[in-house]
Parts: structure tokens; sequence; C-alpha cells
């Protein structure tokens, strides 16, 4: 199986459609209110790395991300991350993962918290990032990574 089959194989797992509802739905039934949803509120649901929400803000404190830094979030999920680094840290967030499902849900989750003008969502492959050279002054990864065999591209992509 090359990297086009192994890409497929991950999007048709988490190619589920209309996954934002259901964590909608789920948040109400644990009492959170949509109207006032905060992203401590969605950090059990949008935060799914080791270390949850805490992992990220240790990560972005230990990098020293500035508060007016824009941010390139490759692999990013429902956004968790990206949430925060907007939320919590003022940065600008373009937030790309592979899974148009899980883009769909992130933009749901991110407008509800208000953070949709300071963290972009895109549907995107993370070994054809589509951004121009210097675009952003930090590329972040949470997980992500383990999930693309040809780490050499990746980075290199990064870099």
């Amino acid at each position: 199986m090359d990297n086009t089959d192994s890409l497929q194989a991950v999007n048709a797992y988490r190619s589920r459609e209309g996954l934002g509802q259901p964590i909608l739905d789920s948040l109400v039934a644990a009492g959170k209110i949509l109207d006032a949803l905060t992203i401590e509120d969605l950090a059990p649901v949008d935060q799914f790395h080791g270390g949850g929400m805490g992992a990220t803000k240790g990560l972005v404190e230990l990098a020293e991300i500035s508060r007016s830094a824009t941010v390139l979030d490759v692999g990013g999920g429902l956004g968790g991350p990206a949430s925060t680094l907007a939320g919590v840290f003022g940065c600008k967030v373009t937030m790309i993962d592979l899974s148009e499902s899980y883009v769909g849900a992130a933009e749901i989750l991110t407008e509800r918290v208000g953070l949709g003008d300071q963290a972009e969502r895109h549907v995107g492959n993370a070994l054809e990032l589509p951004y121009d050279d210097g675009a952003f002054d930090v590329v972040w990864t949470q997980q992500a990574g383990m999930n693309i065999s040809d780490k050499e591209r990746l980075y290199k992509g990064f870099h």
C-alpha cells in the first residue's frame, strides 16, 4: 500500500458525514448550553490527542509562540488545538485536515465558540500543502504526523 492508498483508507474511515450535530447533541446531553459554549467545553471532544487541552497549552508555552503569530495547524482534526491557539493565545490559525467531515465539524464547533474569524479550516493533504513559503510563522501538528509514513516529505513541506 503506497501513501496515496494509506491516505484514502484513513479518509474513508474518517469520512462519516454530519459529525458536528452528534457532537453538539452530546454536549447538550452533558448539560452544556450551545449558545454559551467555550473551548473548555469542547476540549473533551475536539482535543483527541495525548494530554488533551493541557498538552496543547503546554506545547504552545514551550514553543514560546507569540500572540501575533500566524499558525498553520496540519492535521487539525476537529479543531481543538486551533481553537486553543486562537482563543487562549490570540494566534491567527489556518487548520488543514484530510477529512472533509472533520473539517466540517471543526467549522461548526469553531463558530459556536466565536472563533470563526480567527481560526480558518480547510480540507487538504499534509503532503501537498497549498501555501506559499513563509506564509506562516509557525507550523503546528499534534498527533497527525504519526499517520503519515512519508515523514521526509511531510517535514520538507513544513519547512
